[in-house]
């Protein structure tokens, strides 16, 4: 999972979700939290946690077995 989200941190503002460049993050209709819609889409660019002024999003880099 690319995007970890700390719910008690996140305001449901869809921040995130606007500034996606990869469009990986969408917002839960039912719950309004975001959520990784397309994981193996995501850039581990980080956009989406520098953006987050509330400090929800955390990148978790994949690990890479050598």
């Amino acid at each position: 999972m690319p995007v970890a989200i700390d719910k008690e941190a996140c305001t449901r503002c869809g921040q995130c979700e606007r500034e996606c460049p990869g469009d990986v993050l969408r917002m839960d209709p039912e719950t309004g939290y975001p959520y990784n819609a397309h994981i193996d889409d995501c850039w581990y660019c980080g956009v989406c946690e520098v953006e987050c002024h509330f400090g929800a999003l955390r990148m978790t880099f994949p690990v890479m077995v050598v």
